[in-house]
């Protein structure tokens, strides 16, 4: 269940402002992810005790781009167990949010839950990404599913002219960027970087270019 801190520690670092609906359905997406994650799994046993910093709280970095707002249909590319597609689709209601994955059993984990928590601005796309017909999205992101470059090359046909591609990353990211950097020029690419909340220091980073 989302405390109190945790919902502080949200709306002072993302500077957003928590509903009880939001905190409701937080609470009932946590408890059958949870339940679900115990005979399928969506992620880590051991990082069930940090699923809000490492999990929730990482999904919603992408808020601290000034520019998020501005993008009303998304593409979650490697969906995985809804992270971040899920968490930002409870969040923003108002955004059309298309959860794609290429894996059954992570699919169908996210179609129990958008029917659990009705969120009609959630879409699903079971299929390897490359093998859909242009989406004409605003914006793409990426978490947790593979170098820069390679999901770049492989939904990059779907994203609008002018549209933005956001992917979560720690570890390697100049060794990502200057690979890329290589081969793409100009993108006019930005990097975000943000602590999660934890104990330890522990940095993330949000790459940010422009189609």
């Amino acid at each position: 269940m989302i405390n109190k801190k945790q919902i502080e520690i949200l709306e002072n670092e993302f500077n957003i402002k928590i509903n009880k609906e939001i905190i409701f359905k937080l609470n009932i997406w946590e408890e059958f992810f949870l339940k679900y994650n115990s005979h399928t799994n969506l992620m880590s046993k051991n990082d069930i005790p940090l699923l809000f910093e490492k999990h929730v709280f990482d999904s919603l970095a992408i808020l601290k781009w000034d520019k998020f707002k501005q993008n009303k249909t998304i593409l979650d590319v490697g969906c995985g167990g809804g992270f971040p597609g899920v968490i930002l689709s409870i969040f923003n209601p108002d955004i059309k949010i298309i959860e794609n994955d290429s894996r059954i059993k992570k699919i169908n984990f996210i179609k129990e839950i958008k029917e659990k928590l009705n969120l009609e601005n959630l879409e699903i796309l079971y299929s390897r990404i490359e093998e859909v017909p242009p989406l004409n999205v605003d914006l793409i992101v990426s978490r947790a599913v593979g170098k820069m470059i390679d999901v770049w090359e492989l939904s990059k046909k779907h994203l609008k002219k002018n549209g933005y591609f956001v992917i979560y990353k720690s570890k390697l990211l100049n060794e990502e960027i200057n690979e890329f950097n290589s081969k793409y020029k100009n993108t006019n690419q930005k990097t975000i970087k943000y602590t999660l909340p934890l104990s330890e220091q522990f940095d993330r980073n949000l790459i940010v270019f422009q189609n």
